[in-house]
This record gives structure tokens, sequence and C-alpha cells, in this order.
């Protein structure tokens, strides 16, 4: 059975469930046991994953982001991650995920927009200019590296957020399932499998409760 790795923040742990249900019995999805957080962080934390969880080297694709905790402004200063130091860290990522798992394919996510208007304390705030911008110097990176980009803020988009969204940042259960579809649109074709969306179940439980 082929081996998905999904690595990411809240947003991965708002669709990880439902790509785990379509694909039951056609691949064996697999996850951190936690927030990827921001891009530094991440790039330290794949041994340890692997160490912990034996994922296993045998991994097939990994599909990952990782952004909206770089974007993240403490008390209206600057975000968290300078672009540049998100771009240098994306490439150490890629860098890393090879080593670690040399067989996999890898397919990035960019970071899918939030709700300016709903980030009413001013000691964490994230702003959709930050985000275009990461995904941007994102894009050149993925370019540069042969990696391809599941563009998961154009998917989002097309939406009503009054309809997709739980707060700010996260999904309700419609978003999160738009946001399945969208990455088994892009990892089914390269492992060879059909989705059965006949599989997603109902959940009134959203992710936002952890490390957002």
């Amino acid at each position: 059975m082929k081996k998905l790795l999904l690595i990411g923040d809240s947003i991965r742990m708002n669709y990880d469930r439902y790509v785990r249900q379509a694909l039951e019995g056609q691949a064996q999805v697999l996850t951190p046991d936690e927030n990827a957080c921001f891009a530094a962080y991440t790039y330290y934390a794949i041994g340890d994953w692997e160490h912990r969880l034996r994922f296993g080297e045998d991994v097939d694709l990994i599909h990952w982001n990782v952004g909206l905790h770089d974007v993240i402004r403490f008390h209206y200063d600057e975000p968290m991650t300078p672009p540049d130091i998100y771009g240098y860290y994306l490439g150490r990522i890629i860098r890393r995920l090879k080593d670690v798992y040399p067989r996999a394919q890898q397919i990035f996510a960019l970071s899918t927009p939030g709700r300016d208007e709903k980030y009413v304390l001013p000691w964490i705030v994230r702003k959709n200019k930050d985000i275009d911008e990461i995904n941007r110097v994102a894009l050149g990176v993925m370019e540069q590296n042969g990696v391809p980009v599941n563009d998961l803020a154009s998917v989002v988009r097309q939406y009503d957020p009054d309809d997709i969204y739980a707060d700010a940042t996260h999904y309700n259960y419609t978003g999160a399932v738009i946001l399945a579809k969208a990455v088994l649109d892009k990892v089914c074709p390269v492992l060879g499998v059909t989705p059965d969306l006949s599989k997603i179940r109902p959940e009134e439980e959203t992710r936002t409760d952890i490390r957002q």
C-alpha cells in the first residue's frame, strides 16, 4: 500500500482526517502528531517525527505546507519570519525531506488566506498581504527545486468566507472538505489511487485549538 505523508500546520489538521477517510484501504495516510508551526520548526522537527513515529523510508509522497506561523505579527510588529529567511528554510526543508525520505516525491501547498477583519487581538495578527508575499517566495523556491505546488490559496478564494471559515484562520467542515478534495486531486494521480469521497463523514469538531 502506498504511503502518503501530510505535514503542515493547523490547516492540515483541519483536513487530514478527510483525506485519510477518502483513501481508506488504498493508501496509508501518515501525519505528525503536532502542528508543524513555522518553517524553522518544521525543518527541526522532521527528524524528530521520524524517530518517534517511524513513518519509514518507504514514504511515497509528501504533501506539505508551512507559512501561517511565519507571518504572525505580535503587537503589530514585523512578521515572525522575514520572507527571505522563510524561503531559505523552505529550501532546507526540501533537502531534509529528501534525506529522510529518499524515494518520496514532494508537493508543496501554498498558505491559505485568513480573514483580516476577524483578527481583533493585537498580540497575534495575520495579514493577507504577508501571506501573499510568502506564497510568492514559495513559488520561486519550489520552481527552483522542481517541486509541484498545490495552490490551496486560490481554491479557498473561490468561496464565500462566511461559508467555509470557522474563525479568522481555520475552516469549518465545509471548508475542510473542500481543502481535502483539493489535496486528493493532487496526490491521487501521483499515488495511482482513486479516492472514495463517499467515505468522508461529517464532523462538527474543527482543529482550531492546537497551536494556531
